[in-house]
């Protein structure tokens, strides 16, 4: 039996430690917040499950097999942590994401459909933009509820909550350093890791953006998904690039906002919002 150290709670270091401590070795997993924090990147409400990946076949092989494996945690558990409701890319002009993904999907196998711009519109509440050419949909897509998920995987082993540091490693035989956007601060100098900032935003609407499917515009790029539980309706914008220090303020960026605001009103016109 080997003693392993694993430092970071997040979806990684716990992933790595429950499947450790499952091939018999001895686990201890280190996390200088809680597993599920909401400082950590996998540490938010929610997250896309999702196969398409344009032509990374990789991406769609993996993300297919981590449902597998997400349904045994489920099972295991006893926790609900999949919303599969589906997941619409939302095609626009001069895009060639839907159709590389589907040639990638229909060689593994995987369902979807491809829906001219009317036909998709009964997916939505509303949905709209003169730039928006047509849907594919997957229909075995989703969400998982990510905060929920990190803090399964960490509840099959034991944990220290302690900030442990390379020049002062915890007593083990193996340490894992698991420290997501940490391990530029804890390693400097030796890792070349660029940490950006990625603002999410939840806004309340009414019960008819339920259960509908998440979205994502790949060039736009944004994505999200409609009510789930109470949290609102997610969206995000995935560009920019300002560096971030993990330990800093989650400050709303006002440009941020103003961006997901305005796409919001374009693509999704009939849809009202709460402070």
């Amino acid at each position: 039996m080997i003693r392993v150290a694993v430092v970071g709670a997040g979806v990684f270091g716990a992933a790595t430690a429950r499947e450790l401590h499952r091939r018999g070795h001895a686990v201890t997993l280190y996390e200088q917040y809680t597993p599920g924090t909401v400082r950590s990147a996998s540490g938010g409400d929610t997250r896309l499950v999702r196969t398409s990946h344009g032509e990374n076949e990789w991406y769609a092989r993996l993300s297919r097999r981590a449902l597998e494996l997400w349904r045994e945690v489920e099972q295991e558990t006893g926790t609900e942590l999949l919303e599969l409701t589906g997941v619409a890319w939302l095609d626009t002009v001069g895009s060639t994401f839907a159709d590389t993904s589907a040639a990638m999907l229909d060689r593994l196998g995987v369902p979807y459909e491809r829906l001219a711009v009317a036909d998709a519109e009964r997916l939505f509440p509303s949905l709209g933009g003169d730039d928006l050419t047509g849907v594919l949909y997957e229909p075995e897509a989703g969400l998982i509820r990510a905060r929920r998920a990190t803090r399964a995987l960490a509840a099959s082993v034991p944990l220290t909550i302690a900030r442990v540091r390379p020049d002062d490693p915890p007593a083990a035989d193996v340490v894992i350093w698991a420290g997501g956007a940490w391990l530029p601060k804890a390693f400097p100098g030796l890792l070349d890791i660029d940490i950006v900032r990625r603002d999410v935003y939840f806004f309340g609407v009414n019960g008819s953006w339920g259960q509908t499917p998440g979205f994502c515009e790949y060039d736009g790029p944004f994505y999200g998904h409609g009510e789930l539980g109470g949290l609102g309706m997610k969206v995000a914008w995935d560009g920019g690039a300002t560096s971030f220090d993990p330990d800093g303020e989650r400050v709303p960026e006002e440009a941020t906002l103003a961006r997901v605001r305005e796409y919001l009103a374009r693509r999704f016109p009939a849809l009202t919002d709460a402070p």
